[in-house]
């Protein structure tokens, strides 16, 4: 273990723990459960705060990322545009 780094000595024990952990079926079993249990409750609880938000006239982080991603949209749109107006005017230009 010498020549191992402390990130990979870490890495080797806490596998060895997790080894352990799942070693026995009923345990491992409880524990996909209660995991499986915490991601409904965790579903649960961001679906009740998203409506509570809306309910209070408040922007949620979908809403955030649906912005960010049109106001992106727009952006490119403008760059082509304006690309599209500056070779215009230089075409008139050359008249």
């Amino acid at each position: 273990m010498a020549g191992k780094t402390l990130r990979e000595r870490a890495t080797e024990v806490g596998m060895k723990a997790m080894g352990k952990l799942f070693e026995d079926p009923k345990r491992a079993e409880a524990i996909a459960s209660a995991i499986g249990s915490l991601q409904r409750a965790k579903q649960a609880l961001d679906e009740a705060q998203q409506k509570a938000l809306k309910a209070a006239g408040l922007v949620t982080r979908e809403d955030f990322k649906d912005a960010g991603k049109r106001l992106s949209a727009l952006k490119r749109r403008c760059r082509e545009l304006a690309e599209e107006l500056d070779q215009l005017l230089a075409e008139q230009q050359k008249k």
